[in-house]
């Protein structure tokens, strides 16, 4: 948990702001445990900014919404 804490606050501070498939990459290269962990997508059809979410391990809340889930 206070690895998922310090990327979040590395994240928030990079260019163009929070990026979450950015954060999961980060936390892959960073832990062994997460590498072994699916990296999971979810998308919205209509495409643009805020249409998906990349997450690592157990749903996220919310997630159920997104139309297309992708599991890696």
């Amino acid at each position: 948990m206070m690895l998922r804490r310090l990327i979040r606050a590395v994240d928030a501070r990079m260019p163009g702001g929070p990026n979450c498939y950015r954060r999961a990459l980060l936390e892959i290269g960073l832990d062994a445990g997460a590498a072994r962990e699916p990296l999971k997508m979810g998308l919205h059809p209509h495409g643009g900014p805020k249409s998906g979410h990349a997450w690592l391990g157990e749903p996220e809340p919310g997630t159920e919404s997104y139309e297309a889930l992708f599991e890696i």
